[in-house]
């Protein structure tokens, strides 16, 4: 995956994404515009054959949107590594027949 930030002001961006599309994009952009300094968050993917997509942010005046971002991206690490450990615990309970 490569990915490519451009700033267009000091609180918007655009990043573009190569290898990744709706998989990666759809969550970030989800918890992005939970967050309560985010002004808009939204993605696109040009071409439905290319794995390629745009996310964009905007956030509001005097926050970084690289800050902001790296939140995001942190909030769902932490929640994919909790989904996995009560994932790993439910599967190893159900095949010791527990």
């Amino acid at each position: 995956m490569e990915v490519e930030v451009k700033e267009k002001s000091p609180n918007e961006i655009h990043i573009y994404v190569k290898g990744e599309t709706y998989t990666l994009l759809v969550p970030i952009a989800e918890e992005l515009n939970s967050m309560d300094d985010v002004e808009f968050a939204g993605y696109d993917v040009p071409h439905p054959l290319k794995e390629e997509g745009i996310l964009y942010l905007r956030v509001r005046e005097g926050k970084d949107p690289r800050s902001i971002l790296k939140e995001a991206v942190s909030k769902i690490i932490e929640e994919y590594e909790d989904l996995e450990k009560s994932f790993k615990e439910e599967l190893d309970a159900f095949l010791s027949g527990g």
